[in-house]
């Protein structure tokens, strides 16, 4: 686990603001085409930074190829690298950082080409720069970060007579007090009012419960610490309003069109909603994501980097190329249509005020989303998701769920 404090941030806004990337010229082959593995497709803003790029006409064509998402992207590169055809370049989950470099072979960019790679990195916030340093190499541009904040429907809110002025910074007591109001107002009128936990999308929120409470899944050593009082804790939190009836356990599709729908009146989700959050400002407030009372807050974050596979000393050069216009302001302005956190050196606006809470909890500080050690890395998301669902679906007792992840974690990331 990689801490971000406020003291990296303000250093990282500070040492190098108002730096932007400046092409170095064409890569050497003057019709190099490379294939990025991504999780968006063409009618996503990713494709508009590849067009911006291949526009510039640098010797150097990318080609966007939608892999579905961050594991059937990941599965994919792991086949291809079997077979010994690595994807040139993929947009990759930082939860996956460590089986990106053990496994896959993500290469060190400063082995590429260390001047260019320095340039590249010192365009973001030094306080970002150890979610893509794995085993001491710099395996990626850190592309994609969110965070998850509360989303409030605030037509339901005022329905039941709750305050729309929120607080900045909210804990578990304020939010769930509150969500017995809106329960004890709005029941037989508003049969959707109610929040929902998304069964099969629930590592990185409770993740945030047990750091919230002074535990960890990963602890910043890299050792698996779901044994501890304080990750029972995080964990009885977390599962308290499911167990109350209050929040709705469902997948992650159904959360999704509740959200979108506007039919529910909390949701705990990720800040990159607020691109579409369906409500309109005059319906939609947010704000921080609950910590827990008496407890420091300690807030993760999730996204993806961009890493070079290739071992082709063309194509990896040509991979820098595109690199370097990514960490660019033009690059970076592009980009930030999408909702992901500006984590750049570059001044480049929120799009909207939605995003204000999401940008003060990268203030404050963020960790990254749980990154799985060992070579099965890969599917220790799979097996936390399934006890955290076997939690929230009360078949296992928070303490019991929490001890069964444990011993099935630490044999499946020892291998």
């Amino acid at each position: 686990m990689v801490e971000m404090n406020r003291r990296q941030f303000v250093a990282g806004a500070t040492a190098a603001i108002g730096a932007s990337m400046v092409m170095t010229g064409p890569a050497r082959s003057a019709d190099t085409s490379i294939e990025v593995s991504s999780t968006w497709g063409a009618d996503k803003p990713f494709q508009k930074v590849v067009d911006a790029f291949n526009a510039k006409k640098l010797g150097v064509t990318v080609v966007n190829r939608f892999d579905g998402d961050y594991e059937s992207a990941t599965a994919k590169a792991g086949a291809s690298v079997a077979a010994g055809r690595p994807p040139a370049m993929m947009i990759t989950g930082w939860k996956f950082g460590y089986f990106a470099k053990r496994t896959l072979g993500a290469r060190d960019l400063r082995e590429i080409n260390a001047a260019k790679a320095d340039a590249i990195i010192n365009s973001f916030r030094p306080s970002v720069h150890p979610l893509v340093t794995i085993d001491g190499t710099l395996i990626g541009l850190p592309w994609a970060m969110s965070t998850p904040i509360t989303f409030i429907n605030s037509e339901l809110w005022k329905a039941a007579g709750l305050d729309p002025n929120l607080p900045e910074t909210i804990d578990t007591k304020w939010l769930y007090e509150n969500a017995h109001k809106l329960d004890a107002a709005l029941k037989g009128k508003h049969p959707t009012y109610r929040s929902a936990l998304a069964l099969s999308n629930n590592e990185w929120t409770s993740q945030s419960f047990i750091q919230n409470a002074g535990g960890y899944i990963i602890d910043p050593q890299g050792g698996l610490a779901l044994n501890s009082p304080e990750a029972v804790a995080g964990m009885a939190e977390f599962c308290a309003p499911a167990s109350e009836g209050l929040w709705l356990p469902v997948s992650a599709k159904d959360q999704d069109a509740a959200f979108e729908s506007g039919a529910l009146a909390i949701c705990t989700t990720s800040s990159t909603r607020a691109t579409t959050f369906p409500l309109g400002p005059a319906k939609a407030l947010t704000t921080k994501f609950p910590g827990m009372p008496g407890h420091a807050r300690n807030m993760n974050s999730g996204g993806n980097f961009l890493a070079v596979y290739t071992k082709n000393k063309e194509q990896a050069e040509a991979s820098l190329a595109f690199l370097e216009f990514c960490a660019s302001k033009e690059g970076q302005t592009i980009w930030s249509q999408v909702g992901y956190l500006n984590t750049s050196v570059h001044d480049v606006p929120l799009i909207n005020d939605f995003m204000k809470p999401a940008a003060a909890q990268l203030t404050d500080g963020l960790t990254a989303e749980t990154i799985w050690p060992g070579k099965r890395g890969l599917e220790g998301q799979d097996v936390w998701r399934k006890w955290v669902s076997r939690m929230l679906l009360k078949e296992v007792t928070p303490a019991d769920g929490v001890k069964g992840a444990h011993q099935e974690l630490a044999g499946l990331i020892s291998a």
